[in-house]
């Protein structure tokens, strides 16, 4: 038999189209806020925001504004915003930006529906479980990236910098999320690669599995990478091609809707590896994606045959004899490291590699995409190899 039993569900509302985002506040409207909570970056301002707050003022629709959104958010930013969440009574979380403004939203409207003295982190950790569901979340999304529009999870980072965890719930699905490719054409040609690179990680932990007879989820992954591969130098060559931006926006929502992973085994290995090092040196995620891919898939084709046939694929879609010199060829065209050495600008002694990898895999060894037991070793002798 193929497909496991599964039970699937895509609930949240996709607003997807060139000048959607100019309806945001109509969008926010629809569900009948009494105030809103906007969340957005806080070292710069985004073109849409003054239209957005422009509309929601027309519309007599009450909000506060929380500017201090950063890039890999710690579990003491998540409990100071909900506290000015909370203070202001706001019943809808409205994200307006990428992955770490998503992911604050996601994590503000738990924490708010469900206060302790722990704060966010109880819930990340496991420690405490979260009963009492979230706020409503909208998002208007400003990169076709994390892909976390349609799905259940957030990412954060300790108080202490050392862990970096996903938490899953499923009331943290937004209600509704506004994709405008157009809002992506400005974006520096670096953030434009960077998300493109973190859609090809969602899918490449899809597709390194070992299950069998599920055709359908593979071939899904293939089509989807392989629009990654053709569009991303398209959208850095040429900023305003709405073509390459809306087949990115769209792969980007289908690598993480779920859909690509049900039924079979999944990977989500090298996200593990990665979060021990961003949390520690606060570098781009998808940049640490790109330096420990390589080192993976050299990993596999060295120590794991039943994996040979995928990265067979893989070379193929991208050009080449052996997947790991693909993968680095691509994402250095695309301006992009292919090791952690790179990414981090250092480099790592024995003690390092141990401590990454007790920090990626707090649980200790553990099957991974139907292959096997990934150990301790096998963890820090990947770091190793792409910290070389």
């Amino acid at each position: 038999m193929s497909y496991k039993a599964f039970d699937f569900s895509l609930p949240t509302r996709i607003c997807f189209g060139v000048g959607e985002s100019e309806k945001a506040a109509q969008f926010a409207a629809q569900l009948n806020p009494k105030k809103i909570m906007i969340m957005t970056y806080g070292d710069f301002r985004l073109p849409l925001l003054d239209k957005l707050l422009a509309d929601l003022d027309a519309l007599k629709i009450d909000y506060v504004l929380y500017d201090h959104c950063t890039g890999n958010p710690r579990a003491e930013q998540i409990d100071a915003a909900t506290e000015v969440c909370v203070e202001n009574g706001c019943d809808l979380v409205l994200g307006v930006g990428g992955g770490s403004v998503i992911d604050s939203a996601k994590a503000v409207a738990l924490l708010a529906k469900n206060p302790n003295e722990g704060g966010i982190w109880s819930y990340v950790s496991g420690e405490k479980e979260a009963t009492n569901g979230a706020l409503p979340i909208m998002l208007v999304v400003t990169i076709a990236s994390t892909g976390s529009e349609s799905n259940e999870s957030f990412v954060l980072t300790d108080r202490d910098g050392k862990l970096k965890l996903i938490c899953n719930h499923p009331n943290v699905r937004p209600t509704l999320s506004v994709c405008d490719p157009a809002l992506s054409v400005t974006l520096p040609a670096k953030q434009t690669a960077l998300g493109a690179a973190d859609v090809l990680s969602h899918v490449l932990e899809q597709y390194l599995h070992c299950d069998n007879g599920v055709e359908v989820s593979d071939n899904m992954c293939m089509g989807v990478m392989e629009a990654v591969v053709r569009w991303t130098p398209v959208a850095i060559a040429e900023p305003g091609n709405l073509d390459a931006r809306s087949n990115l926006l769209w792969s980007a929502i289908l690598a993480m809707s779920r859909v690509l992973g049900v039924g079979h085994e999944e990977n989500w290995l090298c996200h593990m590896l990665e979060h021990a090092v961003s949390a520690q040196d606060n570098i781009a995620h998808a940049a640490g994606m790109t330096g420990i891919f390589p080192a993976y898939l050299g990993w596999l084709r060295d120590n794991v045959p039943a994996s040979h046939e995928k990265l067979a694929k893989l070379a193929k879609l991208f050009g080449a004899e052996d997947a790991e010199e693909g993968f680095t060829a691509f994402v250095r065209s695309i301006g992009l490291p292919a090791t952690l050495r790179e990414a981090t600008g250092h480099g790592a002694d024995q003690a390092l590699l141990e401590d990454l990898a007790a920090h990626a895999m707090t649980w200790g060894d553990m099957p991974v995409g139907g292959y096997g037991i990934f150990t301790l070793k096998d963890a820090a002798d990947v770091f190793g190899k792409a910290f070389e």
